[in-house]
């Protein structure tokens, strides 16, 4: 009877920790999320008012992309972007287009963050050159470095209309 009760509390011992770890791991995980998702929405803020500071804050200095246009480039063609932007941004006089950035799933592994998600422009929204922005369906992955996240690479493409 000893025994049988002393592998009881051993066993009731060993769910009260799994349960109390799964607990902690379900918190961070989802503080993990937060995290990630305001930068995202920083992210777009920062895009739409070409914020370089912002960028180079949440963007890792090893950063890749594949654009819809099959050409890859770091962070140096993302601030060439931004600049191309906010010249013609400021030749037009006005704002920037909207672009409605939704997020699918987040999934957290460990120090990584995948992001999936759709850009939706507005009727009006216009590449640089003048092309009109199609829908895009894009990854962003981040990489947790010391205790925040920053943007390591991104994939998008567009979506057929």
């Amino acid at each position: 009877m000893q025994n049988s009760m002393k592998r009881f509390f051993i066993s009731m011992l060993f769910v009260g920790i799994a349960t109390i770890s799964q607990a902690q791991t379900d918190s961070k995980t989802q503080a993990d999320e937060a995290a990630v998702r305001k930068i995202e929405e920083l992210s777009v803020i920062a895009m739409n008012t070409q914020d370089t500071l912002f960028m180079h804050q949440y963007v890792s200095p090893d950063y890749v992309v594949m654009n819809p246009d099959q050409k890859i480039h770091g962070l140096k063609g993302l601030m060439e972007l931004l600049a191309m932007w906010k010249k013609r941004n400021a030749a037009m006089q006005g704002t920037p287009p909207h672009i409605e950035h939704l997020i699918d799933k987040i999934t957290i592994n460990q120090d990584i963050a995948i992001v999936m998600g759709q850009d939706v422009p507005d009727a009006t929204a216009t590449t640089p050159d003048g092309k009109p922005l199609s829908k895009r369906a894009y990854t962003n992955i981040y990489r947790r470095y010391k205790q925040s996240w920053q943007l390591i690479a991104r994939q998008n493409s567009s979506i057929c209309q």
